[in-house]
């Protein structure tokens, strides 16, 4: 609590008026002795303990109504939930969801959920704490605790201004946690900023668990969450997935995949005028949309023959969410697409190699081989988009261990399969346990259709994993996502978590006809295995797409990379989507897509992520210009009448006897 007057508070001994007239007034008296006083003392004596009592409590409550007009007019402030924060903590921790969802805007302002929110904090801490605790930002691009002078700082820092990333909330909290138990912050409030995205929360994560352990331990800790959690309506967003060149003896042109959402109550047909901007040069379509999705398959746009590389964006019209109504990409000609299957089985690893050999897209070119274990390391790792390793894992201090991490650092992707001894070595959490057979082959009983190697088709239709049959499998053991399951909840494939751009999947059992269908029927595999090359391959050749974040343009000099367009700070750059380059090198960076899904947190996930600690959550919209922090001279005030009316009450003179009437 603080207060916009504090000089005022210097007159607080005024509160001791009371008393000092009452002792003057006490110690004025004249003492004269009379006896025919004698019995009314007597009778003052035993009643003398009520009596006293009840002039001390006239006298406190005078104190109290002088008190309280005193803070009335020093105007006191405070934040928190109902103005009443408990005192001034030692440390303020702050984390701020820099997301690009957190760029959601008020039209008729233009101000952002994240603009809004730290302008905001910035005010309550400035009237409740000022520069009387440690003030600690934590921001979701860089994760790395930044002491703030004065609460003014939060809204002119670089480190608080908008990203086109995505925030992993308990990743900031972990941050915090280690802040405090490093630093020993004493009593410390923890300010949460966010629009509590479910993809940013990431609430099924076991990470919540051993955070909610370790901040029940603190004393003195309180979170205050500051949701910002209005959802859109009517907004659309716009991804490309594919932007190749291709080029025929007669002329060239830019071959896009492009797919625009919309989130929207009902689907009535709307215009869409679409701006296609190629090396600067722009077109604008207009697309009829009749549903949730519309989705552009090989699209062409005419390019001179002379263009062998270039950049690009998708742009639709404003609306209240600018961050996914523009996608970047680059084009240059597409690297072959590479991959090595490691295996000593060849009767396992042909139909693997045909499938990966096969053109998926006439357009590209495909190259794959087998390689045997013992020459894993004649892998080139710069040049091979996907490895299928059908081998023993590596131990976790071989070199092709630290080979296979690298090769997923650098956005690539890993097919794991079980060999008949699978040994007890694990990579990315997971590894092997025990081969079972069935009398009857197993079926997949479900399997996530949305994203992943197994969702559906561009068209919506589901791939036909269910007509999968497995009669042998490998037990997967450790903590990942499972992508299908088999009859009896068993999962069949998971992918690990593994930070990074890259992916790595561990199939429990093998494609040849002893083990499962995959190479019989052979459309599953293909797909996945293609899938999993085209995966890895965004980060081949010198044109790349990239998911804006910390690590998008790797542990190298920043400052090496050139920004096309607005110039951003070099340690903000891979934040930022836009177009880089270094060199001969063009990456295009954009949101990550989960920022695009518009669920949030409930009331009630949000107890069961919180339970236990002392929390509460404070809803604000952008459209509301009232402060966190209010002034609560009123509460003094009330206190102050109810002192004067406890002293009214206490000096009203008791009730008067009635004598009966004399008789006549």
């Amino acid at each position: 609590m603080t207060f916009l007057a504090p000089a005022l508070l210097y007159a607080l001994p005024l509160a001791l008026l009371p008393v000092v007239i009452h002792l003057i007034h006490l110690y004025r008296r004249r003492q004269v002795k009379w006896a025919a006083m004698m019995f009314l003392q007597m009778a003052q004596r035993m009643n003398k303990g009520l009596s006293r009592l009840r002039q001390i409590l006239i006298l406190a409550f005078r104190v109290l109504a002088v008190a309280g007009i005193l803070f009335v007019i020093t105007r006191p402030m405070a934040g928190g939930l109902l103005g009443l924060t408990g005192g001034v903590p030692d440390t303020v921790v702050i984390l701020l969801d820099r997301s690009a969802s957190m760029e959601q805007q008020n039209l008729a302002t233009g101000t952002s959920k994240r603009a809004a929110g730290i302008a905001k904090l910035a005010q309550a801490l400035r009237d409740t704490v000022g520069v009387r605790s440690k003030l600690v930002l934590i921001e979701n691009g860089h994760l790395q605790p930044q002491l703030l002078e004065k609460p003014e700082s939060l809204i002119d820092l670089p480190l608080t201004g908008p990203t086109d990333t995505a925030a992993d909330v308990p990743a900031l909290l972990q941050g915090a946690l280690d802040y405090i138990t490093t630093n020993q912050t004493g009593r410390t409030d923890v300010w949460v900023l966010s629009d509590l995205r479910q993809s940013d929360w990431d609430a099924g994560s076991g990470r919540w668990q051993s955070l909610r352990s370790a901040f029940a331990t603190l004393k003195g800790l309180r979170f205050h969450l500051l949701s910002y959690a209005q959802p859109l309506a009517q907004n659309l967003s716009v991804s490309v997935e594919h932007a190749t060149r291709h080029e025929t003896a007669g002329k060239a042109e830019l071959l896009l995949d492009l797919r625009i959402t919309r989130d929207a109550a009902t689907h009535d047909p709307v215009e869409l005028p679409v701006r296609f901007v190629i090396n600067e040069v722009s077109t604008t379509l207009k697309l009829e949309m009749k549903d949730s999705q519309l989705v552009l398959q090989g699209h062409s746009i005419p390019i001179d023959k002379a263009t062998k590389r270039g950049t690009g964006r998708v742009e639709l019209p404003a609306d209240a969410s600018p961050a996914d109504n523009v996608f970047h990409f680059v084009f240059d000609e597409p690297a072959v697409l590479q991959s090595v299957i490691v295996s000593d089985d060849e009767t396992e690893a042909g139909p693997m190699l045909a499938a990966l050999e096969a053109a998926a897209d006439p357009a590209r070119k495909y190259a794959a081989k087998v390689l045997p274990p013992a020459r894993a390391a004649e892998i080139a790792w710069d040049d091979v988009a996907l490895i299928v390793w059908h081998a023993a894992l590596p131990k976790a201090d071989d070199l092709v261990s630290k080979q296979l991490a690298n090769h997923l650092s650098a956005g690539r992707s890993i097919l794991f399969l079980p060999t008949e001894s699978a040994g007890t070595e694990t990579f990315g959490g997971l590894h092997w346990g025990a081969w079972s057979s069935d009398a009857k082959p197993s079926t997949v009983e479900w399997w996530r259709n949305d994203t992943g190697l197994l969702a559906n088709t561009r068209s919506g239709t589901a791939l036909p994993v269910g007509d999968l049959e497995v009669s042998r499998r490998c037990e997967i053991l450790g903590e990942g996502t499972p992508l299908a399951r088999l009859t009896g909840n068993t999962p069949v494939l998971m992918r690990a978590d593994i930070p990074g751009d890259g992916n790595a999947w561990f199939l429990g059992t093998l494609p040849g006809s002893g083990s499962s269908s995959l190479a019989r029927d052979g459309v599953v595999m293909f797909v996945m295995l293609h899938r999993a090359l085209q995966d890895g391959a965004r980060s081949l050749g010198k044109a790349q797409q990239r998911e804006a974040g910390a690590t998008a343009l790797g542990a190298g000099d920043l400052s090496a990379w050139k920004r096309r367009g607005a110039t951003v700070l070099s340690s903000e750059q891979p934040l930022r989507a836009g177009v880089v380059e270094n060199g001969d090198r063009l990456i295009a960076l954009n949101r990550p897509l989960t920022e695009d899904h518009p669920e949030t947190l409930g009331k009630s996930a949000l107890s069961e992520l919180f339970a236990g600690l002392d929390y509460h959550v404070i809803e604000d919209q952008v459209e509301n210009n009232s402060s966190l922090a209010s002034e609560i001279w009123r509460t003094f005030l009330f206190l102050m009448a109810l002192a004067l009316l406890g002293e009214a009450l206490l000096c009203m003179p008791g009730k008067r006897e009635t004598q009966p009437a004399p008789a006549r």
